[in-house]
């Protein structure tokens, strides 16, 4: 679940600091502007906005010169967004756009970073097409800049890739991101200025979550175990986005069956987000659905039922929650009533779930699973023919990536067709020959597993 949820955060949280701004420091621009983005990151509003206002006073900022009034107007439309106030902050992101294009060649960096500031903006409020025009616009400017602002580029391709990580459509992000991380060695080796590190980490991060929805288990490990390392030493291991980063990496844990190994993830994620006053709610949500299906593995169904409620409760009262946040959400919830067969209350949620992961780019392990579920419950229902067909798809959903042989989670897939089939009457040929696949990978897996 690469989650709509965590990338808004960490468009804001991970983004580069585009000031472009060069003041003398006596006049206390420079000082006031830290201040306002620590109390904007500790969501202090009130001290952000005192200190932006402070730093950008209304009389005064027609007199600054351009990079200093741009800084201005994208500085108090974050405060705006942040605040609901999303007409006015449109439009300064528009005007400190519209500003620096207008400050003539010299300013095209400056014009370059706004456009990828605005992008972000449409980003956050999911205007996926206006998000697209204005960052492309800003790879297409980049490109013409490597010689004065390399770092510039893989910005903006690395906020392409993530929107379109973040879409239908994931793999249309893999390309923007590879070109960026590319430059970024190379920027390395070259010496060449390079994207500060909670950048270059939330471009593994958003670069993990497409590896997940592609299926490629390892991979995404591989980039989110990076974004985590790097998010950890540039910004520490408390940070918001730390634990965001550590959720995502939970996540392909528990799409590989690893609960154990996601809930030390999920449990240090949970205490980080909850020491920030108030507790970011989209992070939490994201946060208490993976707690409630570690939980629910452990056999602790009150507490899984207590953080899938939660989740849901959280995510009821968000303007825009996600779907693929609310369903699996809703799947946490369902498989407890499933487990205590309560096929009432699963029927009024675990069907819209499983359509809505259907629908939209959610992991192959977590909809698999999803879709077992509900197979589970046709098969609770005795519409067997019904659970027959669900059974299938989830199996060929492992098949589809060349581990419907070898996958653990493909066992009790196999057994539960298998004795679908026993009731309907079907061939005994298949149904043992499903049996002995299952046992087949019981019996690899059990002999991979090192012994304590």
């Amino acid at each position: 679940m690469r989650l709509r949820t965590f990338t808004a955060l960490l468009t804001i949280l991970a983004a580069p600091v585009h000031a472009a701004v060069t003041v003398n420091p006596a006049d206390g621009f420079d000082e006031l502007v830290r201040q306002g983005r620590a109390a904007f990151l500790a969501s202090d509003l009130d001290g952000a906005e005192s200190a932006y206002n402070q730093a950008c006073p209304a009389e005064l900022v027609d007199t600054y010169p351009v990079a200093k009034a741009v800084t201005c107007e994208n500085l108090l439309a974050s405060v705006d967004e942040a605040r609901g106030n999303l007409v006015r902050a449109e439009q300064q992101f528009l005007h400190a756009v519209a500003g620096a294009e207008q400050a003539g060649p010299a300013y095209q960096p400056l014009y370059c970073a706004r456009l990828i500031d605005l992008g972000e903006h449409y980003h956050r409020q999911g205007r996926t097409a206006d998000a697209e025009t204005s960052l492309l616009k800003a790879v297409g400017l980049a490109r013409t800049l490597t010689a004065v602002k390399p770092e510039l580029l893989p910005e903006a391709l690395i906020r392409l890739g993530a929107l379109y990580s973040d879409s239908p459509q994931p793999e249309r992000g893999r390309a923007p991101l590879s070109e960026a991380l590319a430059g970024v060695a190379e920027g390395g080796v070259s010496g060449r200025p390079v994207p500060p590190v909670n950048e270059i980490a939330f471009a593994h991060n958003a670069l993990g979550m497409i590896d997940l929805a592609a299926g490629r288990q390892r991979e995404a490990e591989s980039n989110l175990r990076e974004s985590v390392t790097l998010a950890t030493n540039a910004l520490g291991e408390d940070h918001t986005v730390t634990a965001a980063y550590q959720a995502n990496l939970a996540l392909t844990l528990l799409a590989e069956g690893q609960f154990g190994r996601a809930g030390l993830l999920l449990r240090r994620a949970l205490f980080v987000v909850e020491s920030r006053q108030p507790p970011p709610a989209g992070e939490l949500a994201v946060i208490c659905a993976e707690i409630s299906a570690v939980a629910s593995d452990e056999g602790k169904m009150a507490r899984a039922e207590d953080y899938a409620q939660r989740a849901i409760s959280i995510l009821s009262v968000q303007q825009r929650p996600d779907p693929r946040t609310v369903s699996i959400a809703q799947v946490a919830l369902a498989r407890i009533y499933v487990k205590s067969h309560d096929t009432a209350s699963a029927e009024k949620i675990l069907p819209q779930a499983v359509e809505i992961q259907r629908q939209a780019a959610v992991y192959p392990g977590i909809l698999a699973a999803s879709v077992q579920l509900l197979a589970e419950l046709r098969a609770q229902q005795r519409n067997w023919q019904a659970a027959e067909a669900l059974y299938r798809e989830a199996l060929g959903i492992y098949e589809k990536d060349g581990t419907g042989n070898v996958k653990p989670a493909a066992a009790p897939l196999l057994l539960g067709l298998a004795d679908v089939l026993r009731h309907e009457g079907g061939p005994k040929e298949e149904v043992r020959a499903l049996e002995s696949r299952a046992r087949n990978i019981l019996r690899t897996a059990s002999q991979s597993t090192p012994h304590v």
